[in-house]
């Protein structure tokens, strides 16, 4: 199975998201900014690698693992990817998860501040804040993923 975790840019949530289904990121305790600021893939997408989903890794069941930004057009593409793969007769293989909605307002600050005035130090630092903050909420939906289509 394909799992693609993908946010608006593809670099903070899905980022982690991802780390956090391939376990290199712990599922429990604390996680300081340092760590996520370190995952070679966190806040390094640009609006270029829109589309294009990029492989993070192979989990412990052999399912690979991307992350994957869509800038705006989010809803019309996971339609159209979908519609493809149900075509080709691939529904079944492919599982795309959104996590976007699973931070909060700094890392959007963050990442704004890092991609949109260019300030990557600072945007960098406040995006993983925020994602501290949200991991809780990253874990449970990392975790609902898995159990939901099997990968535990």
């Amino acid at each position: 199975m394909k799992v693609i975790y993908h946010c608006h840019g593809g670099a903070h949530s899905s980022v982690v998201a991802a780390h956090l289904h391939l376990g290199n990121i712990p599922m429990q305790g604390e996680v300081p900014p340092e760590a996520i600021m370190l995952l070679p893939e966190f806040d390094r997408a640009t609006s270029e690698d829109w589309g294009s989903p990029k492989l993070v890794g192979v989990d412990g069941q052999g399912n690979q693992v991307y992350i994957l930004g869509l800038g705006r057009k989010t809803a019309i593409c996971i339609r159209a990817a979908t519609s493809l793969c149900l075509q080709l007769r691939k529904g079944g293989e492919v599982v795309f998860v959104e996590t976007l909605s699973s931070i909060g307002a700094l890392t959007r600050i963050g990442g704004f501040t890092s991609k949109v005035l260019g300030a990557e130090h600072l945007g960098r630092t406040l995006a993983a804040r925020g994602i501290v903050k949200s991991l809780e909420r990253l874990r449970q939906l990392v975790a609902s993923t898995k159990k939901i289509y099997g990968m535990e």
